[in-house]
């Protein structure tokens, strides 16, 4: 896997760990635990149609990525958070899907690229 197809911001995230790769497996093993628990979080309350709930953990979704450096899912994250506040629950549905491949195709990058 190069550095094209990655769904971290590698550069980005190697100057946050100042290159300690070990910090940077932590971090991204944080960041899919947390974003796991959110998405669930973020799933309910589409479900439930709560768009107060919805925005809450969407935008927490949105902070993490960034924080990480996983721009595709800060952007899928900002999308859901746009849908929940006009009510666009068929689309929030279809963001969270989104949201838990993106998380899953982050988790298989790390046992990749954190493997040796």
């Amino acid at each position: 896997m190069n550095q094209t197809e990655s769904p971290i911001d590698l550069e980005y995230l190697q100057q946050l760990s100042d290159g300690d790769l070990e910090f940077e497996l932590e971090l991204l093993q944080v960041y899919i635990e947390d974003g796991n628990q959110h998405l669930q979080a973020a799933k309910v309350a589409i479900a439930n149609q709560d768009n107060a709930s919805l925005a809450r953990e969407a935008h927490h979704l949105k902070g993490a990525s960034g924080n990480v450096g996983a721009l595709g899912m800060q952007s899928l994250a900002q999308q859901l958070e746009e849908k929940g506040k006009i009510q666009d629950w068929q689309a929030t549905h279809d963001l969270g899907k989104d949201l838990e491949a993106g998380l899953k195709n982050i988790s298989d990058f790390i046992a990749v690229h954190y493997s040796s």
